[in-house]
């Protein structure tokens, strides 16, 4: 593997949690919380963003577990549990989650940006495309330095986008019903958990720059009181949000308040550059496998910018990238469950995965992620994660089966191989 040094391992907690709490607070937040709040009720809704980030917490501590020693990123361990060839894969992924990642977050950003921004130019020039090459540029020169300049970044942005949040919060708050006539339960659990184990298995990809257990420890219960607290205060949002995401822009120019309209500005612009950032160096890790050595060090991050840039504005009115979005995030949250698994079987064997494990496990997370595919096309009546959820667990259990066989078969030693009685 064509890797160099790791630089910057000795960040704090405080710097771990705002390198992740940045690129949170932009969509996923919003979005999930407002879906939650169509099928639940309001005091149903904040009982099941707590439930559902006590389980997170549980799940991505063990992920962190996996990262602390040796310093493994998430190809790393990939690499541990899927075999060297299932890293190739995995390394395809993290390029493609990124690209989706990148042209969903900034084009909805420059969509809002320039219907908020009014720019007094010549009709024939295309606003949508200066905003987004400014977006991009933007985002390509932070993403030089890789995590070093990542990290002032966020550290940066993030009290900006603490009182941005702030003013959005308190300018749309009475604009949603709390009483939607739905009974208390945990309806939308599932949502919640899907939304965030995508994100949870690129964790070894940043937390193994920590200075220490007990600083990745506080960085990891932080970003978990802070996501409980954004994602309640996210359920008054459900008047910003159209369809699919999009932002409803009449309704902020609509308000006459200078301080929501530039509250919203300003948000939008450093997180979806703190997002964009934190994306490229994720990626870094699955290009510093496949890309030529002489591509791998500090020009990978430019590189890697400069290319979702290109690939933005050459492509984004001509496909869609919804469905690779979609089958980006249902592969990761795959790929989360076999850390989880592999991880607590190697614990009950008190060993390392052999070949054959390996092959188990990237053969299951591989049909899993197919079954997006059979899903969209044949068995669309069903959750979209549902089938290949049912396809992990029960390549799980063969695997336990062939462990408990392979425990239970008699060894011999050569010399009762060699004496027929």
């Amino acid at each position: 593997m064509k890797t160099h040094k790791l630089s910057d391992t000795h960040q704090s907690w405080w710097q771990l949690s705002v390198i992740q709490l940045s690129g949170w607070m932009s969509l996923p937040t919003f979005g999930t919380s407002i879906f939650l709040l169509q099928k639940n009720s309001f005091l149903g809704s904040i009982l099941t963003i707590i439930v559902a980030n006590a389980i997170l917490w549980f799940i991505r501590l063990i992920i962190i577990m996996m990262s602390h020693d040796n310093r493994k990123s998430t190809l790393d361990i990939s690499r541990d549990y899927l075999g060297r060839f299932g890293s190739y894969f995995i390394a395809v992924l993290l390029l493609l989650g990124t690209l989706a990642w990148f042209m969903m977050q900034t084009n909805l950003a420059t969509d809002t940006l320039t219907h908020l921004i009014s720019l007094n130019e010549n009709p024939k020039i295309d606003q949508f495309i200066q905003v987004s090459v400014f977006l991009g540029m933007i985002s390509t020169l932070l993403c030089i330095e890789g995590i070093v300049l990542l990290r002032w970044l966020c550290t940066f942005t993030f009290p900006i986008l603490c009182i941005c949040f702030a003013v959005i919060f308190f300018s749309v708050a009475d604009k949603i019903p709390l009483a939607n006539g739905h009974p208390l339960s945990l309806s939308g659990l599932g949502l919640v958990l899907a939304t965030n184990l995508g994100i949870s298995a690129d964790f070894p990809t940043f937390f193994r720059h920590s200075k220490s257990w007990t600083d990745s420890i506080k960085a990891l219960l932080l970003i978990q009181v802070i996501n409980i607290v954004l994602g309640i205060m996210s359920l008054y949002f459900g008047s910003l949000f159209l369809k699919e995401f999009d932002i409803n822009e009449s309704l902020i120019l609509a308000s006459g308040s200078t301080v929501f309209i530039y509250g919203m500005i300003l948000f939008i612009f450093f997180s979806v550059i703190s997002a964009n950032v934190a994306n490229v160096y994720s990626a870094s890790v699955g290009w510093e496998l496949l890309a030529p050595a002489a591509l791998v060090g500090r020009k990978e991050y430019f590189i890697l910018g400069l290319c979702l840039t290109i690939i933005f504005i050459l492509f984004v009115n001509v496909v869609g990238f919804m469905p690779l979005l979609e089958f980006c995030d249902s592969s990761l949250v795959f790929l989360c469950i076999i850390f989880v698994v592999g991880y607590l079987i190697r614990k009950w064997l008190k060993k390392e995965p052999d070949r054959l494990m390996q092959n188990i496990y990237f053969i299951g997370w591989f049909l899993a992620s197919l079954s997006y595919i059979l899903q969209l096309f044949f068995f669309n009546s069903f959750a979209p994660l549902m089938i290949g959820l049912i396809t992990l667990f029960l390549v799980i259990f063969c695997s336990l089966g062939v462990i408990l066989l392979k425990k239970r078969k008699p060894h011999y030693s050569k010399s009762e191989k060699k004496d027929p009685s």
